[in-house]
């Protein structure tokens, strides 16, 4: 082989290395992702373990997993309500804030009643038709700008490149997913099933922005919720938000690491 090929060659290898993304593994504490411009589907379901209709629509959600638009086009997100409750089977992952943000929806009109499951993609209602999952309907999807999310260790900042008309009451909303979360049901309608569940939200932060023509976000992740010791795999999903309405998403699987307690 010549010196210039050889020469070539390195250069070649040089460049590749120079190209590389800052973060080539995403982690918990090491995470950076840019979106593409055009709106993304938020895909919010309301679910619990206390609901015996629940596990057929939270399998519905799981296909999004073979999905090739996941983290591009979709951003599926399991939403765990506490009104179930009480009817014997207490959900470890339910929130009263989830309920809540399920009742701002229906406050917000976007939903005409509660209930579980219930689907909410962009900030409306949706009920599934007869299709697997969502049709694509990129053609119908605005462009509404791009959003750059950068986690280090317990701080991040994000970064909203609008192309709004207005930037009035935007605000960034960050959640930790957990997949292949296991339980064993005791009571309830669901007694004696083992549900695996997937993008249930264990964690759910939502942060004002400063108006500009890029609008700035930062702020300091939460602690690490003890059930995400529980998942086979997490991902980080941050999304802008315009008056209850999903606009923009970021999002990714993990690299498996220790989770030290």
């Amino acid at each position: 082989m010549s010196s210039k090929v050889t020469f070539l060659l390195i250069l070649a290898l040089i460049l590749s290395l120079l190209v590389l993304p800052a973060f080539a593994v995403q982690t918990l504490t090491q995470f950076h992702k840019r979106s593409g411009e055009q709106q993304a589907l938020v895909v919010e379901l309301f679910t619990s373990q206390g609901c015996s209709s629940c596990p057929p629509m939270e399998r519905w959600l799981s296909g999004f997993k073979q999905e090739t638009g996941l983290w591009r086009d979709y951003f599926p997100l399991a939403f765990h309500v506490t009104y179930w409750n009480y009817l014997g089977w207490k959900d470890p992952f339910a929130k009263r804030a989830f309920s809540q943000r399920q009742y701002d929806y229906l406050n917000h009109k976007g939903i005409s009643q509660v209930y579980t499951p219930q689907l909410v993609i962009n900030g409306r209602e949706w009920r599934p038709g007869r299709q697997a999952l969502l049709p694509d309907e990129s053609d119908k999807r605005a462009l509404v700008g791009r959003l750059s999310l950068t986690i280090e260790g317990q701080e991040f900042t994000a970064s909203f490149d609008s192309r709004l008309a207005s930037n009035e009451g935007l605000t960034l909303h960050l959640a930790l997913l957990g997949s292949g979360m296991a339980t064993q049901v005791g009571r309830g309608e669901n007694s004696g099933k083992r549900l695996v569940e997937d993008f249930v939200v264990l964690s759910h932060e939502h942060f004002r922005g400063i108006d500009a023509t890029q609008v700035s976000f930062s702020g300091t992740v939460g602690a690490l919720p003890g059930e995400a010791r529980e998942a086979k795999r997490l991902a980080w999903v941050a999304w802008i938000e315009q008056d209850y309405l999903p606009l923009l998403a970021v999002g990714d699987w993990l690299e498996n690491e220790p989770i030290d307690e």
